[in-house]
């Protein structure tokens, strides 16, 4: 509890002090007198105690060895408070509620805690005012009760903002003396949020000059975040303008650095994002942009000879930032990911040794994970280790995240420890398996575990850079061997799982890509056969954007479906073909003969499948030549003619 202040009496006499123990000479249950002498020089030396003989006192012997030559007290000696004044014992003794002994049995009242709180407000309050003029002080205070009101959720709009414009009345010419305050840079805050286009225009031109001291400041920064959200574009590229020539002290700040990755990452232009990383390279471009320099070594190019200093001066703004424990930021990562491409070999593995605790956290964006790559392909053996060791306890969000799964893929890509790579990784990934792949970027892990490089699957962009990669790596073990490796670990599950949920695995084009992905590696009868029961149901629907669609009208599910059709022409003996020819029903017939994409399917079935399966299919279909006919679709016209030919 803290302490209260004492009120002052009202005629101005100071409070009562608070009493101290006094000890009654005159009482004989107290500690009696000790009669001692003093010399000239001080106590007087071998002087016995005299302890009062009325009380039946004993007197004490004292131990000769310390009597000999020594005061009977030492001078100075503090009062032994290990001995009680009182006998505690005694009846009518008792304690009150602070602990405190009280001679009289009545305890001390209990304070009102109510009352004490008032006094504690009221007390705050005088004492701002004493701080502030008066004027201020009102000011102060009605500024604050309007914003309170402007926050209520069920307040109009238009007494919002009527209030808003008060408010912006009362404080306007004033923003810059309190935006660094810790109680009005919260009314700013308010009217940010809820003012007029004209009222943040205002604000933001006045508090534009000290933009910087408000990134740093504890309470500030909220309004500097506020200013980018809800501002206009002019108003955000102002405000990035500004903090030019500070950019790297933002940056190794820590309350600055979140704001300006903010700043960066949602709001920044591409030309924005290069200035700010052009102050990284070196203190000439604090004050000066240079348009020609896209990235570090465009920086050396027309002057070789200052390469060393520049890539020195970008090293040392690179390990303030890290030193900080500031490594989860866009610009970092972007300038991070530049200098590792260009430094010099010693350099670049301590920087990879730094980096491999912080892989995860440098995977959150695209620049970052691509610099995580580089640590994963010219690591050495120590390094991978120590990075599969910090994956491992995030293996699950980072499959199912935008830039993170391509960490994964570069591992499984080219770490030759597969042994270890299937202990921490992928297990992990086998027994999450639905959740993962229920992910679009989870179904991309999958995906190339089981066939990687997939053009079906994966962009050529993303395929050339790994290739490049694996290339400038330290990988020695056969590609062909460590693809096998890492497939026998994650195809049973697959296969087992597609058997008894084929449901799942039907939902979506990615997950019906990834089925099909597998199907193409080993397939299996019981597994065509349980996709076949799905495919075949005549009310076989899918959800897309929040609404149910008949799935073989489905563009992405059509596509997939053809490729699953394309599978029969191998040579496998479990065929798609035969399963569908054994499942089909009148009713599934009726539903998709009467659609463009259902006749194409049944067509690409009889074209890929042996004479066996494709007379068992015209059988079935020929039985609703009428409803062909009646068709004007391509398909429809195409299915009529592979029946004429029969």
């Amino acid at each position: 509890m803290q302490k209260v202040k004492r009120k002052s009496a009202e005629n101005g006499d100071s409070p009562a002090k608070k009493k101290k123990v006094q000890f009654d000479e005159s009482k004989p249950d107290k500690v009696q007198d000790f009669n001692i002498k003093k010399g000239k020089g001080g106590f007087k030396k071998n002087e016995k105690k005299e302890f009062g003989k009325d009380k039946g006192m004993k007197p004490k012997k004292l131990n000769p060895k310390f009597q000999k030559d020594k005061p009977a007290f030492v001078k100075g000696k503090a009062f032994d408070k290990s001995k009680p004044c009182f006998d505690k014992t005694k009846p009518g003794f008792k304690k009150d509620f602070k602990g405190k002994n009280s001679k009289d049995g009545d305890q001390k009242e209990k304070p009102k805690w109510s009352e004490m709180k008032k006094e504690k407000k009221t007390l705050r309050l005088e004492r701002r005012k004493a701080k502030a003029t008066v004027e201020i002080f009102e000011i102060s205070h009605k500024a604050k009760l309007l914003s309170a009101q402007i926050q209520r959720k069920v307040v109009k709009q238009d007494f919002r903002d009527n209030s808003c414009k008060e408010l912006h009345g009362l404080l306007k010419n004033q923003y810059k003396s309190i935006a660094l305050t810790h109680d009005l840079s919260r009314v700013i805050q308010v009217l940010l949020k809820y003012g007029s286009e004209d009222i943040k225009k205002d604000i933001t031109q006045e508090v534009m000059d000290i933009m910087t001291p408000m990134m740093q400041s504890k309470y500030a920064h909220h309004s500097v975040k506020r200013i980018l959200k809800y501002g206009t574009d002019s108003i955000r590229h102002q405000v990035i303008s500004k903090l030019y020539g500070n950019i790297v002290s933002l940056a190794t700040h820590t309350i600055s650095a979140p704001v300006l990755d903010f700043a960066y990452g949602e709001f920044a232009s591409k030309k924005e994002k290069t200035y700010m990383q052009q102050e990284f390279y070196g203190d000439m471009y604090k004050n000066t942009k240079d348009d020609k320099v896209k990235t570090l070594s465009d920086t050396y190019k027309d002057s070789p000879e200052m390469k060393s200093a520049i890539l020195q001066s970008c090293k040392a703004n690179i390990q303030k930032i890290l030193d900080k424990n500031l490594h989860d930021g866009e610009l970092l990562h972007s300038v991070l990911y530049d200098y590792i491409r260009e430094c010099s070999t010693e350099d670049r593995a301590d920087l990879i040794s730094t980096l491999s605790p912080l892989i995860v956290p440098l995977s959150n964006s695209m620049p970052g994970v691509n610099a995580a790559s580089i640590c994963v392909w010219q690591g050495t053996n120590k390094d991978k280790k120590n990075i599969l060791k910090v994956v491992k306890e995030h293996v699950v969000p980072l499959s199912k995240h935008k830039t993170g799964y391509r960490l994964l893929i570069a591992i499984f890509d080219s770490v030759d420890d597969t042994v270890l790579v299937r202990k921490t990784i992928v297990s992990t990934i086998a027994s999450n398996l639905k959740d993962i792949a229920k992910d679009h970027w989870g179904n991309m892990t999958l995906h190339w575990l089981v066939k990687p490089k997939d053009p079906a699957a994966f962009h050529p962009s993303f395929i050339k850079f790994l290739e490049e990669g694996f290339k400038s790596g330290t990988s020695k073990k056969d590609t062909e061997i460590r693809i096998t490796e890492l497939r026998e670990a994650i195809m049973p599950e697959l296969q087992k799982h597609m058997v008894e949920d084929p449901e799942f695995w039907l939902s979506n084009k990615s997950a019906l890509l990834l089925a099909l992905a597998v199907l193409s590696i080993e397939s299996s009868q019981d597994m065509f056969e349980a996709l076949a029961r799905i495919i075949c149901r005549s009310d076989w629907k899918i959800t897309v954007n929040a609404k149910e669609v008949l799935a073989i009208e489905d563009p992405g599910i059509h596509m997939c479906l053809k490729k699953l059709a394309l599978l029969d022409k191998s040579d496998t003996v479990c065929k798609m073909g035969e399963a569908i020819s054994e499942c089909i029903q009148e009713e599934t017939l009726e539903v998709w003969l009467l659609t463009n994409r259902g006749c194409f399917f049944l067509l690409k079935l009889i074209e890929n499948n042996g004479e066996t399966v494709a007379n068992k299919l015209k059988k079935k279909i020929s039985s609703h030549k009428n409803t062909l006919k009646k068709q004007s679709s391509e398909g429809a016209k195409l299915l009529l003619q592979s029946l004429g030919n029969k």
